[in-house]
């Protein structure tokens, strides 16, 4: 059986960039960007290195854990309730990578009073591509990193001096699923920080591009000189890749073109075998409610919308109350209509447990994922594709390890 240590979690490609090493073990462990463009750790010394106990056990990148698996009544998970919704004010809306749901709760969250503060990832100050974590406490500060980043972020490296420096401040999370998992497992080891981080809000997540991915898709422009800011979505449903230049100029593209021919096709390994896209451990994960044509997601422009899965009493207690007090807007949803608008999501539910399996077997064990259904809904996928899928995975697998990522 293989040890779940660190130099095997990076080894074996399942290291998320998250941040969390270097929250831990700072200044003796620091996060740097490698040559594929992904965040990984950096250890001064090779004793913390090879022999933390911390890590293993916290680490998102091999540790998911759900105690809501019993309560799974379909192959999105537990759901409390789901509706389509987005954001009561169309500022927000226009503005946001879909519906602005997320956006709308966390304003409404802190005008409620709540919570104190908002985190969540966004762009860095005079940076159009390096991400960092931001506490924001007005509507102004979450509406100024409200959009989608297409990149890697150091999520957690700054974690614990942000929750000791305001040791009675109140916050929501918003994050991808992983995010959701790593600050979860963050709290379960620090039992100091209970009860600081009230709600779990998460979007959907199909994978996580490396940066050098966002420079191909720039270089597409055909610019010499680099952009002063960058959106990757919002604008508008699904809206454009937009980099603006220092001139005034701006040049653009598709979602389609952006995601679907260059970001979404460099993703690192662990986001290949990732059991948990749909935001299963948060109190409510959301997505695009995309308009179909076919049985498939139709990226025409539109006005944006968010399908929303209410995963705990305490998030249905927040979806109502933002819609009665006006924050969103909500729409009836036939669950059975989300496997058409999130069809990636819906045929990864059913493989990923061919590829867990395969990781697992090829690594003795090395992954501590708990609850999350994926072999349930492996029994109901079709055989040969999963086959194919834990083969695919295995030689990913081969690969990642010579290439260390």
């Amino acid at each position: 059986m293989m040890k779940r240590t660190i130099p095997n979690i990076i080894k074996n490609g399942l290291c998320l960039g998250c941040g969390l090493c270097e929250a831990i073990h700072k200044p003796e462990c620091t996060m740097r960007i490698n040559s594929r463009g992904f965040y990984v750790p950096t250890f001064k010394s090779d004793t913390v290195y090879e022999q933390d106990r911390i890590i293993p056990r916290i680490c998102p990148g091999v540790n998911i854990i759900s105690d809501t698996s019993k309560n799974h009544t379909s192959i999105w998970g537990n759901v409390e309730m789901v509706s389509n919704a987005w954001a009561a004010d169309d500022v927000i809306r226009q503005k946001s990578s879909s519906g602005g749901i997320t956006s709308a709760l966390a304003i409404y969250l802190l005008e409620s009073k709540q919570v104190d503060a908002i985190l969540h990832v966004g762009v860095k100050e005079d940076d159009y591509l390096h991400n960092r974590l931001f506490v924001s406490k007005t509507k102004e500060e979450v509406l100024r990193n409200n959009s989608s980043r297409y990149a890697p972020a150091a999520v957690f490296n700054g974690i614990k001096d942000i929750l000791d420096d305001a040791p009675e401040t109140t916050y929501a999370f918003v994050g991808k699923p992983c995010d959701i998992a790593g600050i979860q497992n963050f709290l379960r080891a620090f039992p100091q920080y209970t009860g600081r981080i009230r709600y779990f809000l998460s979007i959907f997540c199909a994978g996580m591009p490396s940066y050098n991915a966002t420079e191909r898709a720039l270089a597409t422009f055909k610019k010499h000189e680099k952009p002063i800011s960058l959106r990757y979505r919002g604008d508008g449903w699904p809206g454009y890749f937009t980099a603006m230049y220092r001139n005034g100029t701006s040049c653009r593209m598709t979602y389609n073109d952006s995601w679907g021919k260059i970001l979404g096709r460099d993703l690192g390994f662990r986001c290949k075998i990732c059991p948990d896209g749909i935001g299963l451990l948060a109190d409510i994960s959301s997505g695009d409610s995309w308009n179909t044509k076919d049985g498939y997601p139709d990226f025409t422009e539109a006005k944006g919308k968010n399908f929303c899965f209410i995963r705990t009493k305490s998030g249905v207690e927040l979806f109502e109350s933002a819609r009665r007090y006006g924050y969103i807007v909500t729409e009836q949803l036939d669950v059975n209509t989300v496997k058409d608008m999130q069809r990636y999501q819906y045929n990864r539910r059913h493989l990923v447990g061919w590829r867990v399996a395969a990781v697992q077997l090829m690594t003795g064990g090395i992954l501590h994922f708990k609850g999350l259904g994926y072999y349930k809904t492996a029994l109901h996928s079709d055989f040969a594709k999963g086959a194919k899928d834990a083969v695919g995975t295995a030689k990913r697998l081969l690969k990642a390890r010579r290439n260390g990522q």
